[in-house]
């Protein structure tokens, strides 16, 4: 009888092991990152939730003064595409979908490629309170 049920418990841990939602880590969450296609120095935090709504703040840093922006919208996966619908750009309405290439996923880290430019974005998780630094920091 043990055996049996040895076995059983460890095809049960197959098939989870196997299924989908085991087969890469969540990007629900907060993640940060430096560099935007047009400037290696910007930085920015996304917040992943869970039901498929995105917040994203950007900061420029110029001479030390810091630029901020910030997104809203929706994001999704498939496959390795991850699909970001923007809805609003510092409140106001500018609607526009950006395609990414997930090239790999870690519970602590996640880079994809924006595929219109191929530009790689690396990004790092992060506490849901993280701020971003200060530009005297970066410039």
């Amino acid at each position: 009888m043990r055996c049996v049920v040895g076995r059983c418990m460890a095809a049960l841990l197959f098939c989870l092991a196997a299924s989908p939602a085991f087969a890469a880590p969540s990007l629900v969450g907060t993640w940060f990152g430096y560099g935007q296609p047009d400037s290696k120095d910007s930085m920015y935090l996304d917040h992943f939730l869970a039901d498929g709504q995105l917040h994203s703040q950007f900061r420029d840093c110029i001479k030390g003064k810091a630029f901020d922006s910030n997104e809203d919208g929706t994001w999704s996966v498939k496959g390795d595409i991850l699909t970001i619908k923007v809805e609003r750009h510092n409140a106001m309405p500018a609607p526009r979908t950006d395609v990414y290439r997930l090239t790999s996923v870690t519970a602590q880290r996640f880079k994809d490629i924006y595929l219109p430019l191929n530009f790689p974005f690396d990004e790092m998780r992060v506490a849901d309170d993280f701020k971003m630094p200060g530009c005297q920091l970066t410039s």
